[in-house]
This record gives structure tokens, sequence and C-alpha cells, in this order.
């Protein structure tokens, strides 16, 4: 998970919110409760909360990801709009900007209606994610301290230590992993240079090789902030990025 910067609020949202708005809560005023308005009155009712307006800039604000995993949801389906209070607890705010985030649809689901009204779970528009949690193998923990509870609770309501995404997850450990001893073997030849134009030389690669394995961890990228922790971890590319500065 990484931070992300909403966008301005559609015009879309701006125009109809009001009357998207007054339509459903005379729906729940006449049937008595959200939960009692009938399916397909109900799908017609909310639906407008995935109107391509709003969807394009959700989309847009996490480069195409996941807003809780990562994962690239048009890769194998659609990116869904996610309420961060679940609108069958909270309908009011069913079409309100700031309640809304682009997720996969296992994020989505695992989520359900979980009430974080009254049990919060960290939304990486209004919270930065690498302040709750760190990696350790290929598990996503809480850092420890005031926070680790709302870090842990979002862990386990979206199923972020899954099968789903330890497979994912071990194989970027592995490029990572080629992509570090890559780095070595560039460093250990800079170090066995014997002349200027080869320092210079075997400085480039070294270059290169940084280049290359931080292109993983870009923010675009999917799973970007377990990349992250890999080089923030790695002792091989610390030493690197120092020869590559000086």
């Amino acid at each position: 998970m990484i931070k992300l910067s909403r966008r301005p609020e559609p015009q879309y949202l701006i125009d109809n919110k009001k009357a998207l708005r007054d339509a459903l809560e005379k729906a729940i005023d006449v049937y008595g409760s959200y939960e009692l308005i009938p399916k397909l009155e109900k799908e017609r009712l909310v639906s407008y909360y995935r109107h391509k307006d709003i969807k394009a800039p959700l989309v847009e604000s996490s480069h195409g990801k996941c807003a809780f995993c990562e994962c690239i949801p048009s890769e194998g389906g659609n990116v869904e709009v996610e309420h961060y209070k679940p609108k069958s607890l909270y309908p009011e705010l069913t079409f309100e900007w700031v309640n809304l985030l682009p997720s996969c649809h296992r994020c989505n689901g695992d989520k359900s209606d979980h009430d974080t009204g009254i049990e919060p779970i960290i939304n990486p528009f209004e919270d930065d994610p690498s302040e709750f949690f760190y990696y350790s193998g290929l598990n996503i923990k809480g850092v420890p301290g005031d926070f680790c509870e709302v870090a842990e609770r979002t862990i386990e309501v979206c199923g972020l230590n899954s099968l789903r995404l330890w497979e994912p997850r071990s194989k970027i450990y592995v490029s990572m992993h080629d992509f570090e001893m890559s780095l070595l073997k560039a460093v250990q030849n800079y170090e066995e240079a014997l002349t200027p134009i080869k320092k210079r030389n075997r400085l480039r690669a070294i270059r290169d090789s940084i280049d290359r394995i931080e292109l993983l961890a870009r923010e675009c990228e999917r799973y970007s902030s377990f990349c992250a922790s890999f080089l923030i971890g790695s002792e091989i590319y610390a030493a690197a990025k120092k020869i590559a500065s000086e």
C-alpha cells in the first residue's frame, strides 16, 4: 500500500450528487431501511457511483492499482469503486467523493461491509501507509506503536497476507534478488578496475544496475511498496548507491 493523492471531485458528482442522494434517501424512507430496498431497485439507485467520470480519476490517482493490495485489477478484471465506509451502513455517503477508493474485486469483497466508522482501517488517501506497515519476508506487518492495531486490522480485513499476494511477492523477491546479485557483481568489477577509464566505465554499469532495480519500486509499478522495502533492507544496494554518488 502506498500514499495516494485524491484528484479534484469530478464535475459529474458535483452536478448530480444531491439528486442521487435524495433519490436513495427517499427509497430508504419508503421501505424503512437501506437493506429492505428491493435488490433491482437498490442497484438502479446506487449504480451511478460507478460512472466512468468517477472511476477514471480514481484509477489515475492509484496508477491503475488497487488502493489496498497494489495489484493491477485491469489485468484480471476491472477496477471497482470501493466505499471506505460501506454504503450498506452509511448510505448517505454512497456518492461522497472522499468516501470512494479504487479497489480490486478481491479486496473489495474481503473488506465487504466492515464498519470502518467504528473500526477504521488505513485509508491511503488520508494516511501514509509507510508509517503504518513494514515487510518481513513475504508478509506485511504493522509497525509497533500506537497505530499497530489499525494497521493489523487493515491487513486482516483486506486479506493482505494471503496466497494471492504471497505468490507475486515471491516472484518479485526473486527478481529483486537477481538484480541485487547483478549489482553486487558490478560493484566488485568497479573495485577491481585498475585504470581511471575502467573505473568510469564500470561506475556507469553500477548506475545502470541501480536504475534497473529502482524501476520496480516506482509508484506506478505493482506491489511497489514491497519492492521499496526490499531496497531499504539491501546492504548491497546501499553500498552501490554510495559508490554511485561519489
